[in-house]
């Protein structure tokens, strides 16, 4: 059965980085998975509003619909689910619509596929609610389809049949774009700075008291244990119910506030904070950590994240990057390159793969793997 979409077999690590030039779509994986989880939450039509229309993010040049498929495994059993949407627009107009939409479990020994559902023509459904692996088309019920603005993923969740189905779901409309924004910390100290659009590491922290509730002090205590030259950091509200962060530096007596540390300590924090979720979120995008960032602070955000994905789990994390030094703290296994190639058609490749397409032996590639062997050949 095809299902419209061509999908890779290889498998991301825990703790994905996603690198390349500009303009090879590395910010474009995150926002696939904040534009799911949109439609999701919002349905079709505001999730493409939020990002221009259908026409800007329609891919240049090309004709048919925007597709997107995903592999998904929720656990170690060998039978994944295989999820993929096509979404169209009516020529002449700017009515879009879910055209097709599939979920299916995909085995890739014996090359089959068990669907759950498969939605075509924007209004036909099919469904098996009990599937079994080997069941086909045949055995599926037909229905009539009357909302063609939200995923039907959502609806299916709720069936406790389908038990990686609710996973699924969970993963994509939980998920957290994580984009730090320079002038984040006017809304954390204690004079009076006009708002900004995007000051994210204010509404994290406002996430994480909400979540955390008294949690929280100790949540910081943690944190400045990983900071180097920090003792102590406080969120206090003033007076007016502003909320004041401040970091107390090793040697000083007063505190520094969130606009008088530097933006690589600030970025940092940032990030940290999700490491020390006690709840964790299942999916997490990560742009362009580690701009403004030392050595040493890069080293302390790599060895984290790890330290995250190997001790807690729970989460998986996509992270984007331009950063060379970034890059060469991870491993190749964690890596994948994009690129243009001659057609100008954006390719990818692990850098696992391309260290062993060059006849690198992987124990004698060094600390500087990828600024030493790939970096200039992309």
């Amino acid at each position: 059965m095809d299902i419209g979409v061509d999908l890779s077999p290889y498998e991301l690590t825990p703790f994905t980085t996603f690198i390349g030039a500009s303009g090879t779509g590395k910010s474009s994986i995150l926002d696939l998975f904040s534009f799911i989880s949109d439609c999701l939450e919002r349905g079709l039509d505001e999730a493409l509003a939020r990002r221009g229309g259908f026409d800007a993010i329609h891919s240049r040049g090309s004709e048919g619909p925007i597709s997107f498929g995903l592999i998904y495994r929720a656990c170690s059993e060998p039978t994944p689910l295989t999820y993929a949407v096509n979404i169209e627009k009516k020529a002449g107009t700017q009515y879009a619509y879910i055209e097709t939409e599939a979920l299916v479990y995909r085995n890739n020994q014996r090359n089959d596929v068990t669907p759950i559902l498969l939605f075509q023509n924007g209004e036909r459904s099919m469904r098996h609610l009990n599937p079994w692996y080997g069941a086909g088309v045949s055995e599926l019920e037909f229905v009539k389809r009357t909302d063609n603005k939200h995923l039907a993923l959502a609806t299916l969740a709720n069936y406790e049949n389908l038990p990686d189905v609710p996973q699924l779901k969970r993963h994509l409309d939980q998920f957290h774009y994580a984009c730090y924004f320079p002038d984040n910390a006017s809304g954390l100290t204690p004079r009076l700075h006009k708002p900004h659009q995007g000051t994210s590491l204010v509404s994290e922290i406002k996430r994480f008291r909400g979540k955390h509730g008294s949690d929280f002090k100790e949540i910081l205590n943690v944190i400045a244990g990983r900071l180097s030259g920090v003792e102590k950091i406080t969120c206090e509200a003033n007076e007016s119910g502003r909320q004041i962060l401040s970091f107390f530096m090793t040697g000083q007596e007063t505190p520094f506030y969130a606009d008088q540390v530097s933006e690589g300590l600030l970025r940092l924090f940032f990030h940290i904070l999700l490491f020390e979720d006690p709840v964790p979120i299942p999916l997490i995008g990560i742009e362009e950590p580690a701009a403004y960032m030392d050595e040493e602070q890069m080293k302390v955000f790599v060895d984290m994240a790890r330290h995250f994905v190997n001790e807690k789990g729970g989460t998986q994390f996509l992270v984007t990057t331009n950063q060379i030094t970034l890059v060469d703290q991870m491993d190749p296994t964690e890596v994948w390159i994009l690129y243009k190639d001659a057609q100008g058609d954006i390719k990818s490749t692990r850098a696992l793969d391309e260290l062993s397409f060059q006849g690198i032996d992987l124990n004698t590639v060094g600390p500087y793997w990828y600024s030493d062997y790939i970096y200039r050949k992309f």
